[in-house]
């Protein structure tokens, strides 16, 4: 059927209109984030601050932390001095937790090592007395990162060496069309055990040649893609305006003898 020149170009705005409307059921990042080529912590987003929901209950960015922290898969050497027939090669559980005798477990997960020493004196001093505990690291567990979002192949990757969040998204396959790249989000354990974020624009050293951010990723970190502005519009066309659509319809344009254009949509 041929539509009139009017009404074609009403239901198109209005088609914008909604389409536009409905892309912020999508677009969880707040436009107030910063831009700058180095990764920014998301320190205004923290603690019930959050806007649109996104960082809510996040931790203030740490950038470093001297000190090595346990994690589940760690091995560890255990002496005890005043009773030698407990020391043992102990294995961080999933679970986070140390198991010794004579002790209920403990949480080993995220402390260092002279934390855990200081829990397991603890522990241990209810059945003997003046207990001297001494921990050596044996092996480390997997050092795992998760790359997810809009790259060519999520999943979780070992860390091959000093890496940052650019070559992540390298490793997982690089960018889609739809990413946004200069909101990528890394998430990492704040030493209290709850989790931090922190907002990387690589965009910038993409197109302008900006110095990459260069904090080294450690185990454990996730590094998410999210989509982009056009690409969750794209989404919300496909899901809510043609694929709910009982017919396929396609839209083409028809010259007249008078030059002007004149749009039709066809279907079956």
């Amino acid at each position: 059927m041929i539509l009139s020149r009017t009404r074609p170009a009403l239901a198109f705005c209005s088609l914008l209109a909604v389409s536009a409307c409905s892309s912020g059921g999508y677009h969880r990042y707040p436009q107030s984030a910063p831009s700058q080529y180095r990764s920014t912590p998301a320190t205004q987003y923290n603690q019930g601050g959050g806007q649109n929901g996104i960082a809510t209950g996040f931790r203030t960015w740490r950038d470093s932390d001297p000190q090595y922290r346990l994690l589940p898969g760690d091995q560890l050497d255990i002496i005890v001095y005043s009773a030698p027939e407990l020391s043992r090669l102990l294995l961080v559980g999933p679970d986070g937790r140390v198991q010794m005798p004579l002790a209920p477990p403990v949480m080993a997960a995220n402390l260092t090592i002279g934390q855990l020493e200081l829990r397991l004196r603890t522990a241990l001093s209810k059945q003997l007395i003046n207990p001297n505990v001494e921990i050596t690291p044996r092996a480390f567990g997997s050092q795992r990162i998760y790359v997810g979002g809009e790259v060519g192949q999520p999943g979780v990757f070992e860390l091959p060496a000093q890496i940052g969040v650019m070559e992540a998204v390298m490793m997982a396959g690089g960018f889609r069309n739809t990413a946004k790249t200069s909101k990528v989000v890394l998430i990492r354990r704040h030493p209290d055990g709850g989790p931090m974020m922190r907002i990387v624009n690589i965009k910038s050293v993409l197109s302008k040649g900006a110095a990459a951010d260069l904090l080294p990723l450690q185990r454990g970190d996730v590094v998410f893609v999210p989509r982009s502005g056009i690409a969750n519009i794209n989404l919300f066309m496909q899901q809510y305006i043609r694929d709910a659509l009982p017919v396929s319809f396609s839209l083409s344009y028809y010259i007249g003898n008078s030059n002007s254009i004149t749009p039709s949509v066809s279907g079956p």
